[in-house]
């Protein structure tokens, strides 16, 4: 396989991984899907626009999207393309002793001069949401003339990563720190790295790049933290663009982040309930996907159920929540970062309120694209990232 040989500065060998869902809990899974009922008809779930309603995912696209994934999704036909990339497994320890065992995709380059990157996924997200961009990347650079070594990990507590210590909380700074850890066994700290996120991601790339020398600087699709608003200021030149997406990102905070509170006061309730059917998790995450994308970008059924099917085979939902109950600091970063604006985001912060967040280097407003930049604009998210790094790296 191309592009997977670790660096040679590497302090640790990770192991290369190949994902394989044991027959025996596909099946239990799919006996599940089949016998896990929809709700009756009410006013509320016939409301419908083709995808969602106002009153949230429809009845209508559960029934269809539930039939679809009984009849014609095939979870082997994922898994042969996730390890057609090159997939890795390592240990990292953590200051406390603690062992987790992370997992993480790549495309490494066999150019010493090539630019460590890492991209970290958000919720209900996973790193599949990079796998576009490692296609596209893969198919115009061979590993000699790839610049860069991109490293896709999963976050602890998602998918095929371990999960937070059942003995006590675990914050943002604790995923970061093991992110951290994780780019410097790979041999990146004598040379340093770059981060990139959305969503989740973002927060935890903004905590490496205001906590550790080794972060060069960090590239964003997601900008709202707590009390980003606190950084406007009547000089500011708002874009009509922006102004729209103001009113977006009014419309979230009144209407659109019920699921954001159910998670941070109630976890261990929505948790429980999430992991009774597939069903209910697909309603649940099915629902971001829809509403959270530009319309004319939603990714497609086969990549929503590719995130849903892979956290549900790897119960992973009531340890992806962790961040929701955590007030998430405003940290300023002083180093180059570089911001994307994708208009069908959830909540898109303006280009005059993200540049005091840290050291501005790039900004791109883009005319097409949402919450899942990644999966809905992956080619447009890359060339900003390039972009990005010609000004940040030095």
């Amino acid at each position: 396989m191309s592009f997977n040989s670790v660096p040679a500065g590497a302090q640790q060998q990770p192991t290369p991984f190949e994902l394989h869902i044991d027959e025996k809990k596909l099946q239990d899974f799919k006996t599940l899907l089949k016998l896990s009922p929809v709700a009756k008809e009410t006013y509320e779930n016939l409301q419908d626009d083709g995808s969602h309603g106002r009153f949230g995912v429809s009845r209508k696209w559960i029934v269809d999207t539930k039939k679809y994934w009984e009849q014609k999704y095939d979870w082997r036909k994922e898994e042969t393309h996730i390890n057609s990339f090159p997939n890795f497994k390592t240990n990292i320890t953590d200051d406390d002793g603690g062992v987790f065992d992370v997992h993480f995709a790549a495309l490494f380059s066999s150019n010493p001069s090539a630019i460590p990157i890492a991209f970290f996924h958000g919720w209900p997200g996973s790193f599949l949401e990079f796998l576009p961009l490692l296609d596209i990347l893969r198919k115009k650079y061979t590993p000699e003339t790839l610049p860069y070594h991109i490293i896709v990990p999963s976050l602890p507590g998602f998918t095929l990563s371990s999960d937070p210590p059942l003995t006590r909380d675990w914050k943002v700074a604790d995923t970061s720190r093991i992110m951290h850890k994780l780019l410097l066994s790979l041999g990146f700290g004598p040379t340093g790295y770059l981060v990139q996120g959305g969503d989740i991601g973002s927060l935890v790339s903004r905590v490496i790049a205001a906590t550790y020398d080794e972060c060069k600087g960090m590239h964003l699709n997601f900008m709202l933290i707590k009390d980003i608003e606190t950084k406007s200021s009547p000089d500011d030149v708002i874009s009509e663009a922006e102004k729209k997406g103001q009113e977006r990102l009014k419309q979230f905070m009144t209407v659109g982040r019920a699921y954001a509170d159910e998670h941070g006061t109630k976890p261990s309730t929505i948790g429980l309930v999430l992991s009774s059917s597939p069903v209910a998790q697909l309603a649940w995450i099915g629902e971001k996907f829809l509403a959270w994308s530009d319309p004319s970008t939603t990714p497609s059924l086969d990549t929503i159920l590719a995130d849903i099917t892979l956290y549900w085979l790897t119960e992973c939902f009531p340890t992806s929540i962790y961040t929701y109950r955590e007030a998430k600091k405003l940290l300023y970063v002083d180093k180059p970062i570089g911001y994307s604006y994708f208009p069908y985001e959830l909540a898109p912060v303006p280009k005059a309120w993200a540049e005091k967040t840290g050291k501005m280097v790039f900004f791109k407003a883009h005319e097409k694209g949402g919450h899942f930049a990644a999966l809905e604009r992956p080619e447009e998210l890359f060339a900003d990232v390039e972009a990005f790094v010609k000004v940040a790296w030095k």
